[in-house]
């Protein structure tokens, strides 16, 4: 059985990403060290904004956002002139746990903050990357921050592991608002391992989190096992027919897309289905299929993506290298949009 952990998975998603990103940042520092003559500084650029569409999540911005560089822990992260980005340390039960935040430069408190959970062995820096989610913080004002996990591997299941991932996240939350984030809108999104993780903080950190959107991960019974959130929470799924890694149709102890959806609906008391297929924007081979879970206790709705077609990827994000990537949606605008309707 194939499974996330492989090292064949990691080095198809680490490898070609790094060479994107090094290509990028050499042209950028060849354009640098041209020796141009002084001008009068030129007057502030205008802000711009961005608007997403709520069937692609695709952006219609305002203006051009040029995409700039900046290299963190030896990775370039694409940033722009509307976002900062650092990493910062934090301190939990006696470890140095290390996060990133892109923040947008006009926006300085009271901030919403969506968590992006990276896939097994793929850095804060490289999820910054093919997510691509400093043009929507930017647009947005949201801060995109990027915990890493210990060794690379998310501790995604209480049936086999401890806690210290959940005591992570709940901390690193405690800390952003102490920083000026807004602590009643917290989101969390996560790609593969980060997925499942995303999955349990569903279980276990619902007091501290608003909604969640998973892509290539569905639901193990592990932790369906041991769920009893503290609240019922909306959750967005995009998961691949043509992924091999985590099968659309389930595999040992992951549920099918259909039976994670079917369980989440029992736990919100979700009482119907929408179903509509979206336009096709883009010949990639892929089509994409919504399905909406209404009618749920409190309205927490959840939403189901099916890639027909596509692989283990992260829709509309820098995955084709890996697996089949749709473009006909694209996640970060999605789970945003999705997300950032509800509050803690």
């Amino acid at each position: 059985m194939k499974t996330y952990y492989s090292n064949q998975i990691r080095t198809r998603l680490v490898a070609p990403l790094r060479r994107s990103l090094r290509r990028s940042l050499s042209a950028a520092t060849l354009v640098t060290s041209l020796v141009l003559p002084a001008v009068a500084a030129p007057a502030p650029a205008p802000i711009v904004t961005g608007v997403i569409d709520p069937v692609s999540g695709f952006q219609t911005l305002s203006g051009t956002l040029r995409r700039t560089y900046s290299v963190v822990n030896g990775i370039p992260v694409p940033i722009n002139p509307q976002t900062t980005v650092a990493s910062a340390n934090l301190t939990v039960a006696g470890v140095s746990r290390r996060y990133l935040v892109i923040k947008p430069t006009n926006v300085t408190a009271n901030a919403p903050v969506m968590l992006f959970l990276h896939a097994n062995s793929v850095s804060p820096e490289l999820m910054a990357a093919l997510t691509e989610a400093a043009d929507y913080a930017a647009t947005q004002g949201f801060w995109a921050v990027f915990p890493a996990a210990v060794g690379g591997v998310w501790k995604d299941d209480p049936s086999t592991s401890g806690n210290d991932d959940v005591r992570f996240v709940s901390a690193l939350i405690d800390t952003l608002a102490t920083q000026g984030a807004d602590a009643t809108r917290v989101y969390a999104a996560g790609y593969s391992n980060g997925g499942f993780m995303a999955d349990r903080l569903a279980c276990e950190l619902s007091d501290k989190i608003a909604a969640f959107g998973m892509a290539a991960a569905s639901l193990r019974n592990g932790v369906a096992n041991a769920c009893a959130p503290v609240k019922k929470r909306a959750k967005i799924y995009f998961l691949g027919t043509a992924d091999g890694v985590v099968p659309y149709a389930g595999v040992a102890n992951l549920k099918s897309a259909s039976a994670t959806m079917a369980y989440w609906s029992a736990q919100q008391g979700c009482a119907g289905t929408l179903a509509n297929t979206l336009p096709d924007r883009v010949l990639d081979v892929t089509t994409v299929q919504q399905t909406r879970y209404t009618g749920c206790v409190g309205g927490a709705e959840n939403q189901l993506y099916t890639i027909t077609g596509g692989g283990h990827a992260w829709p509309g994000g820098l995955t084709a290298s890996v697996d089949i990537t749709t473009m006909d949606v694209d996640a970060t605008g999605l789970i945003w949009k999705f997300a950032s309707a509800y509050r803690r």
